[in-house]
């Protein structure tokens, strides 16, 4: 086990939940824009707080790279956070079963990935930091624990790129 999987795993057992960060707050946060949620993802790197990447967020955040120079440098930059593990397939029949019944109640998430994501934090009791509409909907019909940036100070730091 790694340093970084150690620190998650002792602080995880502290009870300090794992916080997953979805695509659109990584690609905030690279782009230096100051969204409450990139705010708050620079204050968790700051403190060295528990995050974890998705292979899914992962491949959304480098297709939108537009040079190899640029893919290198998230890839190194975010190779210093936990990698998710891998779902297995009653979780993608999970996932599944999560769009249906959102859908059953008028709030048909729009992205299957999201839908995947939500299994993920659901399923390992993740910590959600996203800007995505499609996870306030999923939020209403499942228990999906959502990162509060409210508390956030006033005068909060700037979003910064690695």
């Amino acid at each position: 086990m790694g340093r970084r999987s150690e620190r998650i795993a002792r602080t995880t057992a502290r009870q300090t939940p794992v916080i997953l960060v979805d695509t659109s707050v990584w690609i905030d946060y690279f782009n230096g824009h100051n969204s409450v949620e990139a705010a708050y993802l620079g204050l968790c790197i700051a403190d060295a707080g528990p995050l974890t990447i998705p292979g899914l967020v992962l491949t959304e955040i480098l297709l939108g790279v537009r040079t190899e120079a640029e893919a290198k440098r998230i890839t190194r930059a975010l190779s210093a956070f936990e990698f998710a593990p891998e779902l297995e397939k009653s979780d993608y029949q999970k996932a599944a079963e999560l769009y249906r019944a959102c859908r059953a109640r008028g709030l048909t998430p729009r992205s299957t990935i999201d839908c995947v994501i939500a299994q993920l934090c659901l399923k390992h009791g993740y910590e959600l930091l996203a800007k995505d509409r499609d996870f306030d909907a999923i939020g209403k019909v499942f228990p999906l624990k959502r990162v509060s940036t409210t508390p956030m100070v006033q005068d909060r730091p700037r979003a910064s790129s690695f």
